[in-house]
Order: C-alpha cells, then sequence, then structure tokens
C-alpha cells in the first residue's frame, strides 16, 4: 500500500466540501453515489434549518451488504433519491411533514424564488386556477453558495397511471388553467412537459408513501394504502420555474432566445443556439400539446376527440398556435361533449397486455358499478382550496 499523500488528501476532502464534487463523481467508500455527497455533507445544516433527511444521508450512516445475498432494491437502506442531484426527500421536524428540498445556486435563485414567492402569495395562492406549487419556505444554509426551496413532496403525475377517459379531462383541466394562470401574469413557464408536473397525492395516499418507492409505504414494511384518482380526486401542479420569466407587456410581444427544456422538439428550437427570437408563451403552448400527444393520444386508444386541439397546439408555425384562453375554451367544448360511458370508460394502453386485459375490464366493471351507485362524478375535479404554504 502507498502512503497516503497529505496534499491528496486535503485536496479531495476540499472537493467534497464543494458542489463541484457532484460533478467530477468521486467515487465514495460508504456506498452513496456522486450526487448524494453534497446532501451528505450539509445534513447537519439542514437539520439544524428544521428538516431530517433520511439515515443514509447522514454523516455517521455506514451502509452493509445485504444478507443472503438478497436484492438490495429490497431494502430501505439502499433506496437512492432518483429525480435529479439537486432534489431530495425531507420531513419537516415539527410537525412530520413531507417535503422536497431544492438546491439552488446564487445565479440562479433570485428568478426562481421571486417567481414561485408569487405565486404563494396571500395575493394568489387561494386562487383555484393557481396550480404552480407552493412555496412553503426558503432556507440559506451557512456557509454555502446555494439557497434551498422548499416544496411539499409529490407524486409524478402519471403515478399511478391512469384509469378513466374522465380522469384524464379533470388532469388536462387543470394543467391548462396553470398555463392560463400563469400567462394571465405575464409569465411564460418555459419548460412546462411532463417531467415537470406533479400530484397532490395527500387524498389518494392518505397514510403517505415511500419517497423512491413509492408502491411501498412510508417506513418500507408494506404496500401503500390508495385510492384511485375518482374516488379521491387530487390537484395537479406545475413545479421547477427555473426557466420561468416574466416580460412585461409594456414592451411588446414577448420575444426571447431559445432556452431548451425537457422536449427538445420544438420546432423553433431547430437551430439552437442561433435560432431567431421567438414567443415564449407559443413555445408553452406546443410544449403542452406535445405532452398530451405523448402521454395520452399515441399511448392509449380512443383519443381522437383530442387530436384536432392538439395538432394546433403543436403546429409547425409558432404564430399558428391559439393562446392559452383559446385552447382551455376549445378543451372545454371537446371534452364537455364526451358522453358519461365515454367518461367511466377504462383507458386501455396500446403496448397493454391482451392477457391481462379480461381481468382488468372486470375489476374496472364493478368498480365503476360502485361509482355510479354512489353518484361519483365522472370526471373527478377537487373540491378543496389549493394547498396553502404551510
Amino acid at each position: 500500500m502507498g502512503t497516503v499523500d497529505p496534499e491528496g488528501e486535503a485536496a479531495r476532502k476540499a472537493a467534497l466540501n464543494s458542489e463541484d464534487y457532484v460533478r467530477l463523481g468521486h467515487a465514495d467508500p460508504g456506498h452513496r453515489r456522486p450526487g448524494e455527497m453534497y446532501w451528505t455533507y450539509h445534513q447537519k445544516k439542514i437539520e439544524a434549518a428544521g428538516y431530517m433527511l433520511r439515515p443514509r444521508y447522514h454523516e455517521d450512516w455506514k451502509c452493509s451488504q445485504p444478507p443472503w445475498n438478497l436484492p438490495r432494491s429490497w431494502f430501505e437502506v439502499w433506496q437512492i433519491t432518483r429525480i435529479s442531484p439537486l432534489v431530495i426527500d425531507a420531513t419537516r421536524m415539527t410537525d412530520g411533514k413531507q417535503v422536497m428540498l431544492k438546491r439552488t445556486s446564487d445565479a440562479d435563485t433570485g428568478e426562481e424564488l421571486n417567481i414561485s414567492r408569487l405565486f404563494s402569495s396571500e395575493e394568489y395562492r387561494r386562487n383555484p386556477k393557481n396550480h404552480c406549487i407552493p412555496l412553503i419556505e426558503s432556507k440559506r444554509l451557512e456557509e454555502s453558495q446555494a439557497t434551498l426551496l422548499v416544496i411539499p413532496r409529490m407524486r409524478p403525475y402519471n403515478n399511478p397511471r391512469f384509469r378513466t377517459f374522465g380522469e384524464v379531462v379533470a388532469f388536462a383541466t387543470q394543467i391548462i388553467e396553470g398555463i392560463e394562470f400563469m400567462h394571465g401574469l405575464h409569465i411564460a413557464h418555459r419548460d412546462c412537459t411532463g417531467q415537470n408536473i406533479v400530484v397532490d397525492p395527500s387524498g389518494m395516499y392518505p397514510n403517505s408513501f415511500h419517497p423512491v418507492k413509492m408502491n411501498r409505504s412510508k417506513n418500507f414494511h408494506w404496500f401503500a394504502k390508495s385510492y384511485t384518482r375518482t374516488q379521491r380526486p387530487p390537484r395537479y401542479y406545475l413545479i421547477d420555474f427555473g426557466l420561468s420569466r416574466y416580460y412585461d407587456p409594456a414592451h411588446g410581444p414577448p420575444l426571447d432566445k431559445a432556452v431548451r427544456g425537457g422536449d427538445k422538439s420544438v420546432p423553433e428550437f431547430r437551430d439552437y443556439p442561433n435560432g431567431p427570437l421567438h414567443n415564449p408563451f407559443s413555445t408553452d403552448i406546443y410544449y403542452l400539446g406535445n405532452m398530451l400527444r405523448k402521454d395520452f393520444i399515441n399511448k392509449y386508444y380512443g383519443f381522437e376527440w383530442l387530436e384536432p386541439l392538439v395538432a394546433d397546439m403543436c403546429h409547425e408555425n409558432p404564430s399558428m398556435r391559439p393562446p392559452i384562453d383559446v385552447v382551455a375554451s376549445r378543451f372545454a367544448e371537446v371534452s364537455g361533449a364526451l358522453t358519461s360511458w365515454k367518461l367511466r370508460s377504462r383507458l386501455v394502453g396500446r403496448k397493454d397486455s391482451f392477457i391481462l386485459g379480461p381481468f382488468r375490464w372486470i375489476r374496472h366493471v364493478y368498480r365503476t358499478t360502485g361509482y355510479i351507485i354512489t353518484r361519483t362524478p365522472a370526471v373527478p375535479m377537487p373540491r378543496d382550496e389549493p394547498d396553502s404554504k404551510a
């Protein structure tokens, strides 16, 4: 074995203490991944700020190999937050509220933090069309070049899967409302793709769930108790305002340079990064339409009624795309024409198993009969107000 190089060891510790460690990809003998090391290093500071990370991210944590060579996925200690190295799950120590922490650098914090605070302000947070994720608070960590944004813990909008056309109508109605709310404040999201849409799981999962293996209970011992979207209508939210911007209407039509989000198929971005200026509000319309096309029209049978609207939303020429208020009006018209039978019909995926199909159909009929008897609405819209900042 070679001798320890003091300067090299000092450099290693300095890298561990910096945000560069995440990008450099150093291995850690405790089996933590590079993207986890920032959270481990700041765990005590985060705890002092009132939020507790899972034991995996504590400095003194050591992970042993699973017994009898069992799969690591069976054990909670091996569950890694995979959303992004910039995001991690946590628990608020004062009341046990499940939250997510998002790390933002000084260079990026200002605009995102200001926009998040605006949406969560007393003036707007109770607006029923406000589907922007509420900001609980922001925390500046000592000796760190980052601010933590604290938001409620959510689930991906399509987890669990949609079961009926009515559930999809409720989802699309809310997200269109959310974009309409943002555009009404002259703010373009600029990355409103499916990965930046979530669902509030508090009704569907009354006892919560594990933040990584979401079908498991919070303590990882059992399957999480859950209800369908029709039984417990959820609210959907737009998240991640890191690319969002306010455009002063007094300065004329909004034009901006291309900033590519999660969807790289936007027609006006084909010459990125040297293309002409574009209207970011029209790009939002494309993002939303393409999400509906990829995640519903192309994935399930029976969405022919939505195709004309989506085709216009994804028009090659941005100036030919309808504004969000027209999208909202047209969607209300086409979805309002659907019969109750259609709205309660089961979604059949284009890649679903033919073997499991009959069993799913029988279960769907049994469940739907109960909905009809109890007069449960076919379009499950939430009745409660948007979540508060608390």
